[in-house]
């Protein structure tokens, strides 16, 4: 598995994760992926489309940089390959429910990158767009 990221300080621990290799975006990758996970949109989707096998495929999870992502002309033309999008939908509360025991029970391992209440909000989500955060970001619930 490699691992694409936008900085040498976001890479630090993913091989400790299962990552092979750690990249600092794509250049250098020379040779064809079967699968890429992309959160970033723009030109990077469009790079990692371009290192595709045949039969491999992009999914689209978000689209960070806020740039567009500009094929050129007869990019999508060749040996099959797809993009497909994806958007969590419906209701994430079991879900979330399992996730959660799992990292109270130290089955997994959550990085926090972002603490702060509830009402700073507008702040940690302006944190996550800027990519500020490295890891997850919490925000306090109190009752």
């Amino acid at each position: 598995m490699i691992a694409s990221v936008g900085s040498t300080a976001r890479g630090e621990g993913l091989v400790g994760f299962g990552a092979d290799e750690v990249l600092v975006g794509l250049e250098g990758l020379e040779r064809a992926v079967d699968v890429v996970i992309d959160s970033v949109g723009g030109p990077q989707l469009v790079a990692a489309w371009n290192l595709l096998a045949p039969g491999g495929s992009v999914q689209s999870v978000g689209w960070s940089s806020g740039e567009p992502a500009v094929f050129p002309p007869y990019a999508t033309v060749g040996p099959s390959k797809s993009l497909t999008s994806f958007v969590i939908e419906g209701d994430a509360g079991p879900d979330l429910t399992v996730l959660t025991e799992l990292a109270a029970e130290g089955a997994i391992t959550v990085e926090l990158g972002w603490q702060g209440p509830w009402d700073r909000f507008a702040e940690a989500a302006e944190a996550l767009r800027g990519r500020r955060v490295s890891g997850k970001a919490v925000l306090q619930v109190t009752q």
